[in-house]
């Protein structure tokens, strides 16, 4: 059980189950969230992610929820709680335009979005220029129309017109998605850049499975149930070989060299990263990688390199996924052939 919400804990959600109708979008959630700490929802879609940002911004009514959640020390099964939760919580939605006026300059924004807390106007611009600062927003930009901003600096201004009326939890919906590749590390940096300047607790929702790099804690969603939470490095070394990898080059790779390799006892896992790349993981690897090298070399393959590295967290949400999907495919098979059983 989750015990009383001290005074850093952020968020807390225990068992968290959502239902529209006969159908149910989240499964038996729980977790826990400290003040700030930045934390990375990764999911394709439908797995639950945005749904569970939904019920901790007061967006899902209780009827279609249950469980015990509390947002800074409030639930929102409470309606009498729902405007101090969101005066303490910001939201930067994934597409601009939900939250800023692109006819309007920066500051006239800021204006408007500062007008509906009731924050002092001067108080207000000082605030926002601090911020502008910090996430390198140009200083030529804040008098003019942001139509005329960049991509980037539009995404920057989204998060600095989110963080305003410095919110205690900060919730970020795909603050990657439409910022050109080279950008994508840069927002991210700005997130962290933020987060330990303000100590803003941040919720960040997203594909990108990169993001990883900044977070504290990392939770994994699939069809609605959280797989893993924990942090990206724990995570990564509770793989096989504590997540240690033989990255593995070899000419003409094909499906049957993979199945030869699989043969060799100490492997665990064996995923193809490339055209003629693999990434192997093995009990006991310090001992086993000269052995496998040697079975590589006696069953005839062309390595062409060989490294050794730590797994990514993109390796381990593939592993993950498809531990939970052979787990799934294992279970509906048992099904079958008790049905089968069942009817004869």
């Amino acid at each position: 059980m989750i015990s009383e919400s001290p005074i850093d804990i952020m968020v807390e959600v225990e068992n968290l189950n959502v239902q529209f109708g006969k159908k149910q979008i989240v499964r038996d959630v729980s977790f826990n969230v400290n003040k700030g700490e930045i934390i990375g929802m990764f999911g394709i879609s439908g797995a639950g992610k945005t749904t569970i940002i939904r019920v901790l911004t007061c967006q899902i009514g209780q009827k279609n929820w249950s469980g015990k959640v509390n947002v800074t020390g409030l639930s929102p099964n409470k309606k009498r709680n729902h405007r101090e939760i969101l005066s303490n919580i910001g939201y930067v939605p994934q597409l601009e335009q939900l939250n800023l006026y692109f006819e309007l300059s920066p500051l006239a924004n800021v204006d408007i979005f500062t007008s509906t807390y009731g924050m002092d106007k001067k108080e207000a611009n000082k605030v926002a220029k601090n911020l502008f600062m910090i996430l390198d927003i140009p200083e030529d930009t804040w008098h003019k129309r942001v139509k005329h901003m960049s991509g980037g600096e539009k995404k920057r201004l989204s998060m600095a017109i989110g963080l305003i009326h410095n919110p205690n939890v900060l919730f970020l919906d795909e603050p990657t998605t439409g910022v050109d590749a080279s950008k994508r590390y840069e927002i991210l940096s700005y997130l962290k850049k933020l987060n330990q300047k303000l100590q803003t607790t941040m919720f960040i929702i997203t594909h990108d499975l990169e993001a990883a790099l900044i977070c504290d804690k990392a939770a994994i969603l699939r069809e609605g149930k959280m797989l893993s939470f924990d942090s990206p490095k724990k995570l990564i070394s509770s793989l096989p070989s504590n997540g240690m990898i033989a990255r593995v080059t070899i000419e003409n790779l094909n499906q049957q060299t993979i199945d030869i390799i699989q043969q060799f006892p100490p492997i665990q896992e064996i995923l193809r990263v490339g055209n003629e790349v693999i990434e192997v993981m093995m009990h006991d690897f310090e001992v086993n990688l000269p052995k496998l090298i040697k079975y590589l070399v006696n069953k005839g393959f062309n390595v062409t390199a060989m490294s050794r590295d730590v797994a990514t967290f993109r390796r381990f949400f593939q592993i993950r996924i498809k531990e939970e999907e052979q787990k799934e495919k294992e279970q509906n098979s048992s099904i079958v052939e008790n049905k089968e059983v069942h009817d004869e």
